[in-house]
């Protein structure tokens, strides 16, 4: 009896399913990596801004630096950086970004420290250059 050949082989299919499978799953890895990085230099970027804000703004205004901050007290900075990347505002329960006043009396401070808590990486971590 005389066969011919019109497609592929069962095995044949399976082996370009598995192929196939393991580079849909090596995108979704590598993606996955390149989304976490993104969330990280946002993050940096947001810690950044805030210290030189407060450094370059706020502190030479007031020569002291808040308890606390927020888009109203720091107007040059985008709103939408005091926002992590899951949602919630500096300060908040659960918020990967703290700002940390030091050395406090009343309503003035004489340091600060800012800090985002990363995915891939150690915190990022910004403190104040100078003191009253």
């Amino acid at each position: 009896m005389n066969r011919s050949s019109n497609g592929f082989t069962v095995i044949e299919l399976l082996v370009a399913i598995a192929i196939l499978v393991l580079l849909g799953m090596a995108a979704l890895w590598q993606k996955n990596d390149i989304d976490v990085s993104s969330r990280d230099q946002a993050s940096k970027t947001a810690i950044n801004a805030f210290y030189y804000g407060l450094t370059e703004g706020y502190y030479k205004q007031h020569k002291s630096y808040p308890t606390s901050i927020n888009a109203k007290k720091l107007p040059y900075i985008d709103a939408k950086l005091f926002t992590d990347p899951s949602g919630k505002k500096i300060g908040a329960a659960g918020s990967s970004y703290h700002y940390r006043p030091l050395d406090c009396e009343s309503q003035a401070c004489k340091r600060f420290e800012v800090s985002a808590e990363l995915e891939k990486e150690a915190d990022y971590k910004k403190s104040s250059p100078y003191s009253r």
